[in-house]
Formats: C-alpha cells, sequence, structure tokens
C-alpha cells in the first residue's frame, strides 16, 4: 500500500513540474525569447513539445527525481509522459494531461491529472530559453526546470 501510495504522489509531482515552460523557435530552430514588447505572454505562447528535470522532497517519503516530456497546443491543454522515482521507488512511464494559463507578464499556472484521480497544481515562469516550475500543493517540495525539445546541441 505504501509503495503505491509513494507511486501516485511521485507520478501527479512529475507531471505537474513537467508543465512549466514556454518558447517559440524560428523556422531556423533558434529559441526566440517569450517576452514580446507589443503584447507579452499568452496561452499561445506555449506550443509544442519540451523535456524536464525534476527534483525534490515529498514530505513523509522522501526525495523525488525524474524526467520527462509535456507537449502543449497553445490554447491552454497539454499532455505529458514523465517517469519518476521517490524514495528509491521508480514510478515508469505515467501518462497525464491538463490545462494551463499563461499571463502577460510570462508566469502562469497548470493542473495535471494523472491516473488514479490524482491532481497535481503549479506555477511557472518563462525565460528566454528554460522554464522553472514549482509544486504548490502542501507536502511537496518540488522543482523542474524545462527546455524545448531538439537535438543535442541545437540552439
Amino acid at each position: 500500500m505504501r509503495t503505491i501510495r509513494i507511486a501516485v504522489v511521485a507520478v501527479a509531482a512529475a507531471g505537474l513540474l513537467m508543465a512549466g515552460t514556454q518558447f517559440r523557435r524560428k523556422p531556423t530552430g533558434r529559441i526566440l525569447p517569450v517576452v514580446h514588447a507589443s503584447g507579452g505572454c499568452s496561452n499561445s505562447s506555449l506550443r509544442g513539445s519540451y523535456g524536464f528535470q525534476l527534483n525534490g522532497n515529498i514530505v513523509g517519503f522522501g526525495p523525488i527525481g525524474g524526467v520527462g516530456v509535456t507537449t502543449y497546443d497553445g490554447a491552454g491543454n497539454f499532455t505529458q509522459t514523465d517517469n519518476v522515482n521517490v524514495n528509491g521507488f521508480p514510478s515508469g512511464n505515467r501518462l497525464g494531461s491538463g490545462t494551463y494559463s499563461v499571463n502577460a507578464d510570462c508566469t502562469g499556472t497548470q493542473t495535471l491529472n494523472l491516473p488514479g484521480g490524482q491532481v497535481v497544481h503549479s506555477t511557472f515562469v518563462i525565460t528566454e530559453k528554460q522554464g522553472f516550475v514549482v509544486v504548490t500543493d502542501p507536502g511537496a517540495v518540488i522543482t523542474a526546470v524545462s527546455r524545448p525539445m531538439g537535438a543535442v546541441g541545437e540552439e
């Protein structure tokens, strides 16, 4: 029972952390800042697939680490696949989906829904080349960094 509970919490935490990045690419594949002088950011600023890495601690369970991919539709919805490890117990690949909202100042919030009814909430900030995420649910001290997907060495 404890192992299942740990895995569910780990999956939820990882999913939430993945969803916090927003970037756009030129047709050349170069990353452009999403902060624009005329309009700022919006839900459409976040579109495409982003890889992420998360680390932290789930109070009462132990350390958490993981990686995953989140794909945003530019209209406030996303899907995610992640693999996390909580206190030495790997989750395996998990699928999730959710919604996000981007503010004009390039900050935002998201909600990740995972199998088993687990829900994870987070806030994020978008910078020029990466996103930073923090889980806002009680008992989770988890942060993540994400970047647009692409070939190694591609900028």
